[in-house]
């Protein structure tokens, strides 16, 4: 019984530790530095439990009472925290918040809610492995039950590491897991031989747990609402972040991944706001414009076809990595002026991907001419031909941060490869910096490109956004902006009509101290977090 006491403490302190970070995804996400304060403090506890539980194992009288005690105490602070750190959470971070002014509190809300909701219960926790040293050294030599107990103990947690992982967050839920591990600690201190008059404070642990279930502000689907008509129609959560599909008043559907706010991965329009008429042009057959970045990969085809001479019926070849529910192929597919076209869509979480089929699908005439893979888009793309005619990139790691490894000069040389002469790269990227020279963040990735690509690199700035698409070409200088403006028909979205002013666009000539990221030294990390700890606005 002491080891399997030792096993259920290591698997419960490795649960919260994992489980918890997505527990608080809804309203802090999941970036690394919301995994750094809850991977840090969780240790800083488990060190401190372990100094005290040293310290009470000399002095208690019935060690195996006090163990019985820890696992109550822990599992009702526990259940406790399921019900008020959604409290806390939404009273850091009301509704309709937008995404730069809640990025600044993202950092610190985690760290609080850390400190608050998980510390005190894995810190009691941290303290049961001395006591049961103690109770087994009583039988066994100290050496022989400190190396069982630690022994007991790291199997626990690697139970709780891969079954977090693996079944609890995907197939049971992140609230459920975290109150199956509650009632675990309590059913453990009766195993313990726990007093009756200890026995009413388990019986509050199920009180506790029928809250949780029931009261609705609990509920992390409903945290951040970026509009008060919104309705939520799926929750999932997944080994890699917090999805949920939401529905606007006018049937629109946004995708949205972790804290959400007033950002979404993937938009999508019911098929009465989209034309497809059978006998109409191409440029009424298009899915309608979803707006914001997603309206300059219109440019990708269009610069990828400048200046180069390629059989109108040859299909244009292009992958999409960041691929979400499909929402730049409409813009892309104006880009290419009735131009026939194949394409492979990369996504990394195949949840997206399932969600996309049911709440939002691709035109009929898309679904026939993509193909989806999932899998991380560097990974893949050692796959993919090396006669490109252009690649979207468009992948972020959680709500707003880009993956280290998809912005070093070695994945841009990679993505080089892939492209026929002429070919381009098309890049979203978020950014609250918009000084002269575009930040450091975007002067890094310019940097970066610069080493496959050259000079050839322009960025386009979204009007009254925080993003920007910088595009690279293979080996042919980008068409000025007057002969890029001429070369699209009237009536453009103001997005991407706006981002072809000459204010709006940024050369390598404005770009200065970029230092390149690489695989083996990446800074990208902190540049993000000095950026968006800063708070600024465009």
């Amino acid at each position: 019984m002491i080891l399997l006491a030792a096993f259920c403490a290591g698997f419960a302190a490795l649960v919260m530790e994992v489980v918890g970070v997505h527990f608080m995804a809804p309203w802090f996400g999941t970036s690394s530095l919301v995994w750094s304060n809850q991977i840090g403090l969780i240790l800083a506890a488990l060190a401190v439990g372990a100094a005290l539980g040293g310290a009470a194992a000399g002095l208690s009288n019935n060690p195996r009472q006090l163990v019985a005690k820890l696992f109550v105490a822990s599992g009702l602070i526990l259940m406790a925290g399921v019900l008020l750190l959604p409290m806390f959470a939404s009273w850091l971070l009301p509704d309709q918040l937008r995404l730069d002014e809640a990025a600044s509190i993202f950092l610190g809300g985690s760290f609080t809610s850390s400190v608050l909701f998980f510390c005190p219960p894995v810190l009691l926790l941290g303290m049961v492995a001395p006591l049961l040293v103690e109770i087994r050294s009583q039988e066994h030599g100290a050496g022989s039950a400190a190396g069982a107990v630690s022994a007991a103990g790291t199997i626990g947690s690697l139970v709780g590491v891969f079954g977090s992982s693996f079944f609890f967050v995907p197939v049971l839920g992140v609230s459920n897991s975290l109150l199956l591990v509650g009632f675990i600690l309590l059913l453990s201190a009766w195993a313990l031989g726990i007093s009756k008059q200890k026995r009413a404070w388990s019986a509050l642990g199920l009180l506790l747990a029928a809250i949780c279930w029931f009261y609705p502000g609990a509920n992390s689907a409903l945290a951040n609402l970026p509009d008060p008509t919104a309705k939520v129609i799926a929750v999932r959560d997944t080994s890699y972040q917090h999805l949920r599909v939401l529905e606007m008043a006018d049937g629109r559907r946004w995708l949205q991944m972790n804290e959400g706010v007033d950002s979404y991965q993937s938009l999508w329009l019911p098929p009465e706001q989209v034309n497809a008429g059978n006998d109409a042009s191409r440029a009424d057959r298009r899915m309608q414009w979803p707006g914001g970045y997603y309206d300059l990969f219109t440019l990708a085809p269009l610069y990828a076809f400048a200046d180069i001479t390629v059989p109108s019926e040859r299909p244009a070849q292009f992958w999409s990595l960041g691929f979400g529910c499909g929402t730049a192929l409409g813009p892309v597919d104006f880009g290419l002026a009735m131009r026939p076209w194949r394409a492979i869509g990369v996504e990394l979480d195949p949840v997206v991907i399932e969600l996309a089929e049911e709440f939002m699908p691709l035109p009929k005439e898309f679904e026939q001419r993509i193909e989806i893979v999932c899998g991380d888009a560097r990974s893949l793309l050692r796959a993919a031909p090396d006669d490109l005619d252009f690649i979207l990139l468009d992948a972020y790691a959680r709500q707003f941060e880009i993956p280290l490894h998809l912005a070093t000069s070695e994945f841009f040389t990679e993505l080089n490869s892939h492209l026929r002469p002429g070919g381009v790269v098309a890049i979203n990227l978020g950014t609250t910096d918009y000084g002269p020279s575009g930040g450091k963040l975007v002067a890094s990735i310019f940097a970066g490109l610069s080493i496959p690509f050259g000079k050839n690199v322009r960025a386009h700035r979204v009007p009254w956004s925080r993003n920007l698409v910088i595009f690279a070409r293979k080996g042919l200088a980008f068409p000025d902006l007057a002969r890029t403006r001429a070369m699209l028909p009237a009536g453009l979205p103001f997005e991407l009509g706006g981002s072809l002013l000459a204010e709006q666009v940024l050369e390598p000539a404005e770009i200065e101290g970029g230092v390149a990221l690489c695989d083996e030294r990446n800074s990208l990390l902190l540049i993000q977090a000095a950026e968006w700890l800063r708070g600024s606005t465009p």
